[in-house]
Parts: structure tokens; C-alpha cells; sequence
């Protein structure tokens, strides 16, 4: 019997996810965590093209933006605080050089539009239902780069336009490409300057909306992240020391949540032989100059050796 936990087990979508395919994770902080994870264990990850962003219409837009590849120009951006800024795009896009950042966002573009059309995963991360219109011109911004409040009004975006929007990406995505399977997710992250009852707002608001769309498209399915943390793991000991993004405990056990979902046995020994690898290389001997060392490499250089043999396709940087 089970006592003092409320296990989450998420739906298995009826697909799985390996080394031979490739995928893309758009979206919020969440998105990140998973995504860098997978990169690490040699999965072939497109992760976030314009960075984290947080609210669905952003996270559309991009989307949209990847399907006709239609590039930024100079007048795109801004400056700001002695950097050029995209209101599209996370800060880490920003420079102090306005044609190097054009460079950075459309060469990102440009590769991410390539890969849209040919993985096989695409999974989406909502953070926030909230949005901000810039009031020059009125757009929905991903980003306002520490522009003043005063220069943005908010509004919280109902059930009913994002599942129309979404709908109607949706259909852009499989013109696009056909084989897509899509995964939507709510970020675990609270939005505190929301307010507690306004991050419950904007978290249910997307909740709502995730659950229509999965339940009109049978090719969409639902990653519990949310519900993990909120009704599984329910503890602070799970998030960071600001007590509103997920800690590293509470990432690893999503991530064990995560594999057993959308891995299978192949994948997840596959999986196993990477992380022993990885946790090798990152060994730092107390001496080098040791037989017991020399015979720990060679043991490495075997088991590198005898990865690439099993799977010649697989890339694995900063292995050998």
C-alpha cells in the first residue's frame, strides 16, 4: 500500500522516442531541463530556437515562424541598455552588435525550420497564460528585455483563443510535416509576480485549454509536468532556493517520469551505457601517473570503443 504519495504515472502516447529520430522542445524553463538532459544522453535535440518563452502566443509564433522561414531584419530589434534586443527572442540572442545578433537569430531560424520539417517530436512547454503588449505597436512580446512595465499592458488570455490558435497551428504543423507527433506540458515554475492566486489563474487557464486540444486531436497527447510536482512530489524540497523553479531532485524524478514514458528497454540501456561514459570521463584522479588509472582509461576507451560499434550512428561528442 502506498502512503503519505499521490503517484503520478503519465499516459503512454502509443510511440516512442530513440537515438535514430530527432525532436524539438519549445517553451518554458521546463522544456530546457528535459531537452538538456536528452542532449547530454546523445539524443539528436532541437531545443527552444528563440530561447525560453512562456506564454502560448509567443510560443506560437515562433512555431509559425520556423513553418516560412521568414527571416528578422535590422528593424526587428532594438536597443536597449547597451545591447540590441528581438521582443521574439530570449536575451540570450542580445549583443552589442546589431548585425552579429541579426546573424545569431536567422542562422537559428534558418537551421530550425530545416529540423521542424523533419523530426518526428514536437513538444511544447506552456509557462504563463499572461501576456504583454508592447504599446508602440501593440504586439505580444516573448520577452521585454527589463524595457520599463509602463511601456507594456498585460492581459490574461482566455480558454477559447488559444485553443482557436492552436488549432489552427496545428493544422500549419501537419501540412508541414505530416508524421509530427505533438506533447503539451504546463510548467511545473509558479509565475509569483502574478500573485499566488494569479499564477492558479493562468495555470488553470492553461490546463484547461491543454486538455480541450488533446481531446479534439487524437495525434496530441499530455506530459503531466504540472501535476508531478504539484500532486506527486507537493514538497519545497523538490524546487530550487527560490522556491518557485523545480530543484535538481525534482528534475531528476520528472526525468525518471520522462523516460519511462516515451523510452523503451532498447533506448533506456542505450541510455544507461551513455551516463556510465559520461560519469567516467568526468573522473578526476587523485594521480595520473597510476597503473590503476592507465587500466581505468583503457577500460573506457573499450566501452567508447565498443558504443560506436553497436551504434555507428550515434555522434558522441566529447567522448573519446
Amino acid at each position: 500500500m502506498k502512503v503519505f504519495r499521490t503517484e503520478v504515472t503519465p499516459e503512454q502516447p502509443g510511440w516512442t522516442i530513440d537515438h535514430s529520430g530527432s525532436l524539438m522542445m519549445i517553451g518554458s524553463c521546463f522544456a530546457e531541463h528535459i531537452g538538456t538532459k536528452m542532449t547530454e544522453r546523445l539524443f539528436k535535440v532541437d531545443l527552444n530556437p528563440f530561447g525560453v518563452l512562456f506564454n502560448p502566443v509567443s510560443i506560437g509564433g515562433g512555431i509559425q515562424r520556423m513553418i516560412t522561414a521568414q527571416e528578422y531584419s535590422v528593424d526587428d530589434l532594438f536597443f536597449h541598455q547597451g545591447l540590441w534586443h528581438s521582443f521574439d527572442h530570449h536575451s540570450r540572442f542580445s549583443g552589442t552588435d546589431p548585425l552579429e545578433v541579426l546573424d545569431g537569430i536567422n542562422k537559428r531560424l534558418s537551421n530550425s525550420a530545416t529540423n521542424l520539417r523533419q523530426i518526428k517530436s514536437l513538444f511544447i512547454t506552456f509557462g504563463s497564460a499572461r501576456v504583454y503588449h508592447y504599446t508602440k505597436t501593440g504586439r505580444v512580446v516573448s520577452n521585454c528585455h527589463k524595457v520599463p512595465a509602463g511601456e507594456f499592458q498585460n492581459q490574461l488570455l482566455r480558454v477559447g483563443d488559444i485553443v482557436r490558435l492552436y488549432t489552427r497551428i496545428f493544422q500549419e504543423l501537419w501540412h508541414f510535416n505530416p508524421d509530427l507527433n505533438i506533447v503539451l506540458t504546463v510548467s511545473p515554475v509558479r509565475y509569483w509576480k502574478d500573485g499566488p492566486n494569479g499564477n492558479q489563474i493562468s495555470k488553470a487557464t492553461l490546463l484547461l485549454a491543454v486538455s480541450e486540444m488533446v481531446k479534439n486531436f487524437d495525434r496530441i497527447s499530455y506530459f503531466p509536468a504540472y501535476e508531478i510536482f504539484m500532486d506527486d512530489l507537493r514538497d519545497y524540497r523538490f524546487y530550487g532556493q527560490d522556491m518557485l523553479h523545480p530543484g535538481e531532485s525534482g528534475i531528476e524524478y520528472a526525468w525518471a517520469k520522462f523516460s519511462d514514458c516515451y523510452y523503451n528497454d532498447d533506448t533506456r540501456n542505450l541510455i544507461a551505457r551513455v551516463e556510465k561514459i559520461i560519469k567516467a570521463k568526468s573522473h578526476i584522479p587523485r594521480n595520473p601517473n597510476t597503473e590503476a588509472y592507465s587500466k581505468f582509461q583503457k577500460q573506457l576507451e573499450e566501452k567508447i570503443n565498443s558504443l560506436k560499434k553497436d551504434h555507428p550512428n550515434l555522434t558522441l561528442p566529447n567522448l573519446s
